[in-house]
């Protein structure tokens, strides 16, 4: 289960997605999400769906690192999916709408991870909010907060599966047996991960401390950002899908 979290993941590529200034593709995910839920027809379903299998192809990652990220989210959506067609009268649509937007945004958030770096979306962020500094907003803090946060999430899932294994080798069974008995067996190595998440943020504060963080202005980009000509037709094609969208919605379609 934990190799299939892709969030902090990044897939090396030089497609037309990896590309794209971050800002763009932190632009289309929102736009994306509410595309998807203004949908109220197999027709805009079936349009928002095909647009994100186009955006699959161009950015040319494997097709098995999109669906490993479902795994996790389908379990969970498939209890949700037997009690609302158990308890609502129009449960099975109501299920079926659900898990197809759920994984719709799913596989899209793993799209922006997958094909752009966690410094570039930290750095894209703090750009994008860099507006928010009039109100005295630490803009710059909370973009490398999620910094850290996407490097330490892939760190920490890699340290959680050696630990499985080495209880593994040791006799712990976490595949077999009930959910409850499975849930014991993950206690003991929860706490071993939170005790070296907790430690490795202790050392990364003492490292940024002794480099004299927060205590200058904040620092530049090494590599700046900049808009291309491909990021303007990216936003031409966000704000004509989300017109597109709208129009059906009003519609009726």
């Amino acid at each position: 289960m934990l190799k299939d979290i892709n969030l902090g993941r990044y897939h090396p590529g030089t497609s037309f997605l990896h590309r794209l200034d971050p800002r763009t593709k932190l632009v289309f995910l929102p736009v994306y999400i509410v595309c998807i839920f203004l949908a109220r027809t197999v027709l805009t379903g079936i349009a928002g769906f095909l647009v994100l299998l186009a955006l699959i192809a161009l950015s040319a990652v494997p097709l098995r690192f999109m669906l490993r990220g479902l795994r996790t989210p389908l379990v969970v959506l498939l209890i949700a999916d037997v009690l609302n067609i158990i308890l609502l009268d129009d449960g099975l649509r109501i299920s079926v709408w659900l898990t197809l937007r759920i994984c719709e945004v799913v596989l899209a958030s793993n799209l922006l991870t997958l094909t752009t770096r966690p410094g570039e979306i930290a750095a894209g962020l703090e750009k994008g909010l860099s507006f928010l500094k009039v109100f005295r907003v630490p803009v710059h803090d909370l973009a490398t907060m999620v910094a850290v946060a996407f490097r330490f999430i892939p760190i920490l899932t890699q340290e959680a599966r050696d630990l499985m294994d080495a209880q593994t080798m040791r006799g712990a069974d976490f595949r077999h047996g009930s959910l409850v008995r499975r849930a014991k067996a993950l206690g003991p190595l929860s706490v071993t991960v939170f005790a070296s998440a907790f430690r490795r943020a202790d050392e990364m504060a003492l490292a940024m401390d002794s480099r004299l963080y927060g205590f200058s202005d904040a620092p530049g980009n090494l590599h700046p950002l900049r808009y291309g000509r491909e990021d303007a037709a990216a936003y031409i094609c966000i704000l004509c899908f989300l017109a597109v969208m709208v129009l059906m919605r009003t519609g009726g379609l």
